[in-house]
């Protein structure tokens, strides 16, 4: 059942590619009328982005609705028919209900309030976890567990709604246009953005299809028992770094190059501390958790794990020129390229999973990444935003990557022992270990580094401004 979850999210994201870009394109738009209060405008994306993705989402389920005939090519008689074609439509349904009710929600985060759609997310994924967690207890069916998250999240989108419609209530009443020079402009980024769309998906949405097609279904849950784990902490790492486009793209809106290179260089510094800190951390601890968890049947061999690793640093650590890319509406200058990754992950992926299997997987992703995103992205970005050599971003990278090294080394001699103990308290000590020693290490190896002299003096100030805080309640208490 766990196979078959990841492998129906995968194919709905496929099926996706049809969305084209537009919310990106949308939110690129909603930058420059935000910032001027034009609520006519405003109000003009967001009735386009309304038709259109009411148009997509039942594309998507008669697409998905085709499929229904072909899923027996990727399930190979493991589930009866039957249900995955059941279960196939309420995923189908509960996707729908996302194209229907989500397109106001770009408001907030070109608001810069983009934390509040987080809250409101990981809060009804809380509810969902729980929910699922006790009726599983007591009547463990499928279909109960698909149609909670269909019930939550249809309240979760109608809530949001409601909330969008108080916070802006000229949302309602005003009648919103936009010229036919704002629409070309619009469909010309859609369709670069489109061509990225199908790269990435294929990039990052076809594994699951290759390995239920190459191995089987029991591996897709296996492999994805340890993507729930590396996925929670990529979660959490891309909403915060996606939480600054909005500041970005408002910032580019100055046109004050040497500042925005500035705010570039501190973002690549805070991922890589995260990013890199995280990364070592799952590479000492993944596979004890995992065993700890689910025992021994469930265990990965370490040249899967670290491959799936390598391609996490690799993803988040394009965090920062990411953000700057989409603040910048860079969608149209280098819109083949993504064509070009996911072909050569797919055909790198398929002859390497025949050839070694699961690691070929992984293998081909890596090697579509290192030959296409790792340098075109960053290319974009420091020659249309910044107007600087490439050769400064591969310095900063590698100067960085060398560093990170030192910990995974030390952390890795550290702990060996701890590994081979199917304890709690030896993995408690390795989580300690990791936690510990990588940040010690930064914190010697950047004290008078630039950017971490920034962040220091940003929580100093936040700690101090607490302290005042705290000491004026007091006063007035007494």
């Amino acid at each position: 059942m766990l196979g078959l979850n990841s492998l129906y999210t995968n194919i709905i994201g496929l099926l996706s590619i049809i969305e084209l870009g537009i919310g990106s394109a949308i939110i690129y738009s909603l930058y420059k009328p935000f910032a001027e209060d034009n609520k006519e405008k405003i109000k003009g994306y967001l009735n386009y982005y309304s038709k259109f993705y009411r148009i997509v989402g039942f594309v998507i389920l008669v697409l998905g609705l085709l499929i229904l005939p072909f899923l027996h090519l990727f399930i190979r008689d493991e589930v009866n028919i039957l249900d995955a074609q059941l279960y196939f439509i309420l995923f189908l349904i509960n996707t729908l209900i996302s194209y229907l009710f989500s397109y106001k929600l770009c408001i907030l985060n070109v608001a810069q309030e983009g934390y509040k759609v987080s809250i409101a997310t990981t809060l009804s994924k809380l509810l969902i976890s729980i929910l699922q967690l006790i009726v599983l207890k007591i009547y463990p069916s499928f279909y109960v567990y698909i149609f909670i998250q269909i019930f939550i999240n249809l309240a979760y989108y109608l809530f949001m709604n409601v909330y969008i419609n108080n916070r802006y209530k000229w949302i309602k009443t005003t009648v919103g246009s936009i010229n036919q020079e704002e629409r070309t402009s619009l469909i010309k980024n859609v369709k670069a953005i489109f061509i990225h769309k199908i790269g990435g998906t294929v990039v990052f949405g076809i594994d699951n299809l290759i390995i239920s097609t190459f191995i089987n279904l029991t591996v897709v849950g296996i492999f994805n028992s340890y993507q729930m784990v590396i996925g929670a902490a990529q979660g959490i790492i891309s909403s915060a770094l996606s939480g600054v486009t909005a500041s970005v793209g408002n910032l580019l809106v100055e046109e004050n190059t040497e500042n925005a290179y500035k705010v570039h260089r501190r973002l690549f510094f805070m991922s890589f501390w995260i990013v890199s800190f995280v990364t070592i951390s799952l590479f000492n601890t993944i596979k004890q958790f995992v065993l700890l968890w689910l025992g021994e049947g469930q265990i990965l061999d370490q040249l899967t794990i670290s491959l799936v690793l390598i391609n996490f640093y690799f993803m988040l650590m394009r965090g920062s020129v990411e953000r700057f890319k989409e603040g910048g509406g860079i969608y149209h200058q280098d819109r083949f390229a993504p064509l070009f990754e996911a072909a050569i992950n797919l055909l790198a992926s398929i002859v390497l999973v025949k050839a070694i299997g699961l690691p070929g997987v992984f293998l081909g992703t890596l090697i579509s990444n290192i030959c296409v995103v790792f340098w075109i992205k960053p290319k974009m970005v420091y020659k249309y935003v910044f107007k600087k050599k490439l050769s400064d971003y591969f310095k900063m990278y590698f100067k960085y990557l060398l560093i990170g090294f030192v910990p995974l080394v030390i952390t890795n001699i550290a702990t060996l022992s701890l590994k081979e103990s199917n304890s709690i308290f030896a993995f408690g000590a390795n989580c300690m270990i990791n936690v510990t020693l990588i940040n010690l290490i930064y914190l010697l190896v950047f004290r008078r580094n630039e950017e971490f002299i920034y962040f220091k003096g940003l929580i100093l100030n936040f700690l101090m401004r607490t302290k005042r805080l705290v000491l004026r309640k007091k006063t007035m208490e007494l």
